[in-house]
């Protein structure tokens, strides 16, 4: 037996057959968690269009796509690892230390490649700890992260009193968030520029190598998997890894947008991030989840935050709407799985 034929991206993703040709667009939004992510985010863009004059401008489109960027990279990541029955509660506290370390790095030696390397580094030691803990010692993986939640946080505290501020002066530096990859005709900042790139990066793994078809698998029928030799243990431990990776350049992209690595930074990421991925499709049951979901439900719920700041709400409804979203679209996608079944 193959991973091919335990379970492949378009069988756990997609429901079975298509809708016919008299469907009506409803039914075929709902045939998809893309497609109605997809109708939530033109409904929303066009109320604030009419609400505000400057919610359309280049301006702030540039300043929503990058805070989106943020916690769509680390999204690639935790869907990787919801899809293989997986999660990660430390990538907020990354946010805080992975900043805090970085930014020290940066002020000591002054070479952007540097803070990088430093930022890559602890995601690959944090991810790697968080694998070996929860597939080596049986201990499951929300505890073991909450955990490392607590330690990176604790971690973050003690090695400064204060923010790092930022001493090298470096202007690659400051063009990694405020900095744009293009001018003309459109200006395209950095952070969505890097956002792309991995969006067409985890994409194509998912959807065309064997490594997502077996990660389909494993999340699908993790014992199915385990007798047609995929390597469980490995494939996780991948998973952890690229995660807290994610997390890692997320932070050092935090870093460069405050000028700062602040130890009190990430607080309720994890939740933005989980939240997102599962809003766009997957599951903590696992076997589901796409990169297009993910980024679909992140510009969601970073336009509605971005309306609410536009409009002059208080900013703390920001966590509310958050909520709310979360659970409509886990009823809209019980819904969808009732007519999948039906149909």
């Amino acid at each position: 037996m193959s991973a091919e034929q335990i379970a492949s991206p378009t069988q756990i993703e997609r429901p079975s057959g298509s809708a016919g040709s008299g469907a009506s667009i409803a039914q075929r939004l709902l045939a998809s968690p893309e497609g109605y992510l997809f109708a939530f985010i033109v409904l929303v863009w066009m109320f604030l269009a009419a609400k505000s004059t400057v919610f359309l401008t280049e301006r702030n489109i540039g300043v929503l796509l990058s805070q989106v960027a943020l916690i769509a990279v680390t999204g690639f990541g935790m869907t990787l690892l919801l899809i293989a029955r997986e999660v990660d509660l430390s990538v907020g506290s990354m946010q805080a230390f992975v900043g805090v370390v970085a930014m020290q790095a940066l002020n000591e030696w002054h070479y952007l490649v540097v803070g990088i390397v430093v930022a890559i580094l602890l995601g690959v030691i944090v991810g790697t700890i968080n694998a070996g803990l929860t597939l080596k010692l049986g201990i499951t993986s929300f505890i073991v992260t909450l955990a490392m939640m607590q330690i990176l946080r604790g971690a973050a505290y003690t090695s400064t009193n204060a923010a790092v501020q930022n001493e090298h002066k470096l202007s690659s530096f400051k063009r990694v968030f405020n900095g744009a990859a293009v001018e003309d005709p459109v200006r395209i900042p950095w952070p969505v520029v890097i956002m792309a790139i991995f969006f067409v990066i985890f994409s194509l793994v998912l959807a065309k190598t064997t490594f997502g078809r077996s990660l389909y698998a494993l999340g699908s029928n993790p014992e199915a998997a385990a007798l047609s030799g995929i390597h469980v243990w490995r494939l996780k431990t991948i998973c952890f890894v690229v995660t807290s990776v994610m997390a890692g350049l997320s932070a050092f992209m935090l870093i460069a947008r405050m000028n700062s690595g602040q130890n009190n930074a990430g607080f309720g990421f994890e939740l933005q991030v989980i939240g997102a991925v599962l809003l766009g499709g997957a599951s903590l049951a696992g076997g589901k989840g796409t990169i297009l979901g993910t980024f679909l439900a992140t510009l969601l719920l970073g336009s509605l935050n971005n309306g609410i700041t536009l409009m002059g709400y208080n900013p703390n409804w920001q966590w509310a709407v958050t909520g709310i979203i979360i659970l409509v679209a886990v009823f809209l996608d019980s819904i969808r799985r009732r007519y999948t079944q039906e149909s």
